[in-house]
This record gives C-alpha cells, structure tokens and sequence, in this order.
C-alpha cells in the first residue's frame, strides 16, 4: 500500500454516510428544526465570509465529560496512562485529568438547545466509563439534540448497552485497529479484541431486537501493518448489519519509520479552522475552548470559565475573545496561532 494510497483515502475520510445518516435521525426524530438549519446556515456564511460574529449559537458542543481511557493507545497516552501534551512549551507533565459533574453538561446542552443541532460527549476519553453518560444522553434525547460518542468498546458489555440505547443515543463510533490479538495490540495496549468483537455483535443484536434507532459505525484504523485484515473487518461489519469507514492512523511513539506519515501536504497555515465559527469545545473543568485539540495542549487561550447556573454560553460565542480569535484567524491565519500552526483538520468532524 503507497503513500498514494494513503493520501487519496485521506481526502475520501469525510464520515459523509455518517453526516447524512445523522441528519436523516435527526429529521425523524423532530431533533433538526427550521431554526437550527438556519443558524447552521448562518454560520456558514460568517465561516465563509470570515465575519468576527457567527450564528446565534455553534451547531456543535464538543463536552469532554472525563478524560480518563482504559485502552491507553499509542498515540494518545504513555505507558502509564499520562495523556501527552502537543504543547512544546508545555510542563511535561501531561495533560491533568478530571471529570465533569452531570448537572454542568445538561446545563450546556440546556443554554444551547434550541440552536444546537449535535452534542458529542467525548473528546479526549472513553466516554463509557463515565458514570452518567445514559443520564446526559437522556437529557439531550429530551431536549431535542443529537448526541454523538466514539469509544473503544471495551466496556460496551450488555448493562451500559442497554443503558445508552435507552437513554436515546443517537450514534456510536467504535474503534477498532486489527481483527486478532496480536495486530490489534499493536495501537491498543489494553483490550482484548474478541470480547470487542462480541460487544460490537451483542450491541447490534440489542439494537435490532429492541427497535432502537442508533447508529453504529465501526472506524476501522489504517495502516500498512494492519490492511491484510480489511477483508475480515468488511465481513464482521456486514454479517453485523453496521457502517464500516476506513481512516489513517497517526505513525507516532513507534510507527514513524514504518508506515506513511499521516500527510504529506504542506500545512495550511492560511487556512481559517471551520471550528470558531461552527462549533465549541468546553473542558471537563468548564473550560471553554476553540476547539477539539485545546483539550491536549497545556494553557490553552480559555474564552472563559462556565459554571452551571451563571455563565452564558450565548454571549461567549459571540463575545470579545470568541470575535478576537476569529479576527486573528481570518486576518493572520493558523500560523498566528500557536496551537493552529501544526494542525491539519479541516472541518469539524470527529477528533479521533
């Protein structure tokens, strides 16, 4: 398989099943209103135009609600579970950890409901060992928003299945990067791939069985080492009834000189992120951020500091540091920004 290769399947990487089986949910379930098209109308314009003020609201909240993961993966966390810092000027301590209390992330989706089209309740952690995960997919099942995780599947035994599927969860997106044991290892150095296998089968059965309306995606992680197995990986997804996509992994903390780097494109520093005009991110600890990747930079620019039952998030989406770092990146571009220069997203789609 070629860098080629690689590159081409890169651009194909964009979920677009996944976005237009999501916006046709939403529709059956009454979730996407002629106000919430509007807005995200809106801001795409203000992306488009590179306006200092977006739409009344971001159409998507990024909630980190634990950052904690159980699968220690390569290229996300060390041997000892300490989540790495992409900031060179960073302690060298890791990225600190902690969780975010309930009432804080029905009380973001609450603010914003009426505007925001999909909450994804996870960023940097496995959204499953979070206690009251079914409890804030319910919320946001109640208030019309489409919720969204990416997991491991490890902990997807039948208890939290039954839980989030009926708690209303919309979509799951469950990693997988090798169909045995010893290539799975490979990038996950925790997890035993067959009791993963018979989740993903058993959450499907319960799906079906039960009539629930959640969408499964199976995210298949790329490499030279592991693309002997796709045919396998194509069966389990079809003999299972779920989506199946394909995207690159990232080469690092080991795999840097055996398979292709992630791109080869030059960076797109000129290039303004869709993120401060389309969506939000906010911290375990309420920290309300630009993006996705703020989550594992140490000392991110934090707009402010929210706190359930005082803070608004409407008036900091479109408030003097949000309009500042829209102004900063239209006018100077990613290279302006020091946690922008080495990002290569485009787009707001998924972290992981």
């Amino acid at each position: 398989m070629t860098r080629d290769w690689f590159q081409r399947m890169k651009t194909r990487n964009q979920y677009t099943l996944v976005h237009l089986s999501l916006l046709a949910l939403g529709l059956r379930k009454g979730k996407i209103t002629l106000k919430k098209l509007l807005n995200v109308a809106y801001c795409y314009f203000a992306y488009t135009f590179q306006l200092k003020k977006s739409g009344r609201s971001p159409y998507m909240i990024s909630i980190e609600l634990w950052n904690e993961c159980n699968a220690n993966c390569v290229f996300c966390r060390d041997k000892k579970g300490v989540i790495y810092d992409y900031n060179p000027g960073g302690t060298g301590s890791g990225i600190e950890k902690g969780k975010m209390p309930a009432e804080t992330a029905m009380d973001i989706i609450r603010q914003l409901k009426d505007y925001l089209v999909v909450a994804v309740l996870y960023t940097n952690g496995e959204p499953l060992i979070y206690q009251d995960l079914a409890r804030v997919i319910k919320f946001a099942e109640d208030n019309g928003v489409v919720s969204v995780i990416a997991s491991n599947g490890i902990l997807l035994d039948e208890n939290r299945s039954r839980a989030i599927l009926e708690a209303g969860l919309d979509f799951i997106k469950i990693q997988l990067s090798g169909f045995t044991q010893d290539v799975y290892s490979v990038q996950i150095r925790s997890g035993n791939v067959e009791r993963l296998k018979e989740n993903i089968r058993n959450f499907a059965r319960m799906k079906r069985e039960g009539g629930y309306k959640t969408l499964i995606l199976v995210d298949y992680i790329l490499y030279n080492y592991n693309r002997h197995q796709v045919p396998m990986v194509r069966q389990f997804c079809k003999e299972n009834g779920v989506m199946l996509n394909f995207r690159p992994g990232n080469p690092i903390h080991g795999l840097e000189d055996k398979e292709p780097a992630l791109s080869t494109e030059p960076l797109p520093l000129k290039m303004s992120c869709d993120w401060l005009w389309k969506g939000m991110q906010i911290n375990w600890n309420g920290d309300v951020l630009q993006c996705c990747e703020a989550v594992v930079w140490s000392k991110p620019e934090v707009y402010e500091k929210f706190e359930a039952g005082k803070s608004r998030l409407m008036d900091v989406w479109n408030g003097p540091e949000s309009m500042a770092m829209r102004e900063t990146m239209s006018g100077k571009g990613r290279g302006a920004i020091p946690m922008c220069t080495k990002c290569l997203r485009k787009g707001i789609s998924f972290k992981w």
